[in-house]
């Protein structure tokens, strides 16, 4: 193998590489919605990179002329499509900044309608790129008599976009932000020093390709390499609404797991490919063996070093995040709670020798069976026939259902079982009931039964009020959500907005409902969860204004939204007796049956007499006006003062805001 061989397999690698890590890009931005003008068009750039780099790599594969034309006319789809993308992120990029769009809005467009006519040029004609020539390692297209007219037009297009990340640089007010247009300014060269023809312009004879050329070509790809990997690590963070740390967690971590694993897995291969006739064994037993064994290794080593390259790259570095990372670590969940309660009852039952045992936690709603060990006959009878709420002594000895508890030592004797509250720490509070089966008529443990079942009830009562302690920092977190989302979301508008954006009055609410179809689908997402779910605890209505009213007689954010929701759809309720087949109730009656009570599609679908399909249009146009009952509702809110709004009172939903529908 010659050393132009060498180095033509070296450039192919980290075309290949390229190829790899730009549509990883694309990916992760797929999975992150194209919301954002700076995600879609930087997209858009990375996968007419991708595919001019990928065709160049198909063409050094072809073996005649005629495929090779082929793959070289589809390469222009790249080329000819750089220049507008790349004016497109560029006025992406200074629109967030500040910068009225006014004339720049249309010349995007133009952009796109000058490159779509190149690519038709090139593709059905030879005026911009004429006839295929080989050279010694690869064939390229000769330039046709407009290929002059196209490198004004790429070239001058490349040199405004770059004058437009300057102004979006010089706009730009805080360190942070300076710093990262200042990278993406660098780096904004990369498309179309990577993809424009070059060869092109060379002579149409058979000729070996210069020496000289291929270091080129691979220092040049190295430096295109490490800019569009300096534009995903700056344009990432653009408008994300999430904190920077977690951004880069996320993105780093990709990284490692589909783009750096899918490079050394090629690597591995084009080794091994070359080199098994050295290990003697056929090509594709040592590739099978040897990709699989490098598929695993790889995932190992992102396993096992992922907590050290953490720190090594300082994403997670934050104290605070390493406190809450512990906490999701060490958290008592509820199958936990049942798992180590399940547990002490069957030693319970091996140490007392007794079939069955319980334990329920005292809660608002009443008495809650946790965990149970053995057969519970009629558990409802232990709830209802007993008031559990009366286990002090002093409580006990006035309460009139205190008489069904007779007390004997530490235990109560109800019915069939042995009874012994489980109190917190301080002893001041009941938590729970431990029941054993009664072996005995009187509790008859004798010195080491007694003190094995003290240590058991002290580990029951321990679990039932950390887990209390939990739910109490779970509720009060869940309060937080809305806040810090909205401050979250504030710092990511006030990156570019500056003042006008810390001042203003209206906070977030107006951008919720900018957009009807996107406020519409925010509602079918909390209805959809409107029994429980993340969609419904941290959903962006949490920060509207009749929410936050609302909370004043809710104790969650997530209460006070259902609580909105079910008006509502209330409002959505005709005069009059209700009715299962009359037109005018069909839209009520697919909300409450579908979202208040959870029916199931085809339950309600034969309880409503129509179709499947049917329903899930009627369910639409229902949705539609349950959103715009909220969104009147909180544009009344918003136009009254604060004077006018009662802070005690949570938000009124009256009638007449169903005029306007």
């Amino acid at each position: 193998m010659t050393l132009p061989d060498v180095l033509a397999l070296i450039n192919d690698v980290l075309q290949a590489v390229i190829v790899i890590f730009g549509s990883a890009v694309v990916l992760y931005n797929v999975g992150r919605g194209f919301r954002s003008q700076i995600t879609s068009a930087f997209s858009a750039l990375i996968t007419f990179v991708v595919i001019a780099y990928l065709t160049e790599l198909l063409v050094s594969r072809a073996i005649i002329s005629n495929s090779a034309e082929t793959w070289l006319r589809l390469e222009w789809v790249g080329i000819a499509m750089v220049p507008a993308t790349q004016y497109h992120l560029s006025d992406a990029l200074l629109s967030m900044t500040g910068a009225p769009p006014q004339r720049r809005k249309h010349f995007v467009v133009v952009g796109y309608v000058i490159s779509i006519a190149f690519l038709f040029l090139v593709l059905w004609t030879n005026l911009v790129a004429g006839h295929v020539v080989q050279l010694a390692q690869t064939f390229h297209l000769l330039a046709g008599p407009l290929f002059p007219l196209f490198t004004f037009y790429f070239w001058s297009v490349s040199i405004t976009s770059i004058y437009n990340v300057w102004r979006a640089r010089q706009r730009c007010i805080t360190s942070t932000t300076r710093r990262r247009m200042t990278t993406t300014f660098l780096a904004f060269m990369a498309a179309p020093l990577a993809v424009f023809p070059y060869l092109v312009t060379s002579g149409d004879a058979r000729q070996d390709v210069p020496f000289i050329l291929w270091p080129v070509l691979i220092i040049g790809n190295l430096v295109v390499g490490i800019m569009f990997a300096l534009l995903t690590s700056n344009l990432i963070y653009f408008d994300a609404a999430s904190p920077d740390r977690v951004v880069r967690v996320r993105l780093y971590k990709y990284m490692a797991r589909v783009p750096l694993a899918g490079t050394i897995v090629l690597l591995v291969y084009v080794l091994v490919n070359r080199s098994s006739r050295l290990l003697g064994l056929p090509a594709e037993t040592a590739l099978g063996f040897t990709l699989v064994a490098t598929v695993m290794l790889v995932e190992w080593a992102v396993h096992v070093f992922k907590r050290p390259l953490e720190r090594l790259f300082q994403l997670n570095d934050d104290p605070d995040v390493r406190r809450i990372q512990e906490l999701g670590e060490r958290i008592l969940t509820t199958g936990d709670l049942h798992q180590l309660l399940e547990s002490i009852l069957a030693a319970t039952c091996e140490a007392l020798r007794t079939p069955t045992a319980f334990v329920a936690a005292i809660t608002r709603d009443g008495p809650q069976l946790e965990a149970v060990v053995g057969p519970l006959t009629e558990p409802e009878a232990i709830w209802h026939e007993a008031d559990w709420y009366a286990l002090t002594p002093p409580e006990a000895e006035n309460d009139t259902t205190a008489a069904q508890l007779q007390t004997m030592g530490t235990f109560i004797v109800w019915q069939n079982f042995w009874i012994r509250p489980l109190y917190s720490r301080k002893g001041d509070v009941v938590l729970g009931i431990l029941g054993i089966w009664a072996r005995a008529a009187v509790p008859d443990l004798n010195a080491d039964e007694q003190a094995m079942l003290e240590k058991l009830i002290a580990q029951a009562s321990e679990a039932l009020e950390d887990r209390i302690l939990q739910q109490e920092v779970f509720r009060a977190v869940e309060g937080l959500l809305p806040g810090v989302t909205a401050l979250q979301e504030r710092r990511r508008a006030a990156t570019f907005g500056g003042l006008p954006v810390l001042t203003g009055a209206d906070g977030p609410t107006p951008a919720l409902l900018a957009d009807a179809e996107e406020f519409s689908n925010l509602v079918r997402d909390a209805l959809t969860h409107y029994w429980g779910g993340p969609k419904l605890t941290q959903s962006p209505l949490l920060r509207l204004q009749i929410v936050q009213r609302a909370m004043t007689e809710h104790d969650t954010p997530a209460n006070a939204l259902r609580a909105i929701l079910a008006s509502a759809i209330e409002l959505q309720k005709p005069e009059g007796e209700r009715n299962l087949t009359r037109a005018e109730w069909l839209l009520y009656n697919i909300l409450e049956l579908k979202f208040i009570q959870g029916g199931r599609v085809r339950d309600v679908a034969r309880r409503l007499a129509m179709s499947e399909s049917d329903l899930y249009r009627k369910q639409r146009v229902a949705i539609e006006n349950v959103a715009h009952t909220i969104a009147n509702l909180e544009k009344e809110a918003l136009e009254s003062s604060p004077e006018e709004a009662n802070p005690e009172e949570p938000a009124v939903i009256h009638r007449e805001a169903m005029t306007s529908l």
